[in-house]
């Protein structure tokens, strides 16, 4: 699926933020997922989300689906490491 139209699908789905987390087993590798995906479709797209990037993208999934707290990024970008996800 083209990333904007996987990002418009996520917006307007019930649950969509909630199904994310689920599939992708932790709020990092959700993260990355969504960082991404936003990567992807800016003017200059790129395919590697920065450590901020991700942050905020584990910052919308978290309030989308009720989580209170957000790990900090130093664990975030470690559990992309460990999936062999590359952060900058």
């Amino acid at each position: 699926m083209i990333p904007i139209e996987w990002l418009r699908g996520l917006d307007e789905s019930e649950g969509g933020y909630a199904a994310l987390l689920d599939e992708a087993g932790s709020l990092a590798v959700a993260a990355f997922k969504l960082a991404k995906a936003r990567c992807q479709v800016w003017a200059t797209p790129t395919e590697v989300p920065t450590s901020r990037e991700l942050r905020a993208a584990a910052r919308v999934i978290a309030e989308r689906v009720g989580l209170s707290r957000v790990p900090d990024i130093s664990f975030l970008a470690r559990e992309c490491e460990a999936n062999g996800l590359l952060v900058l």
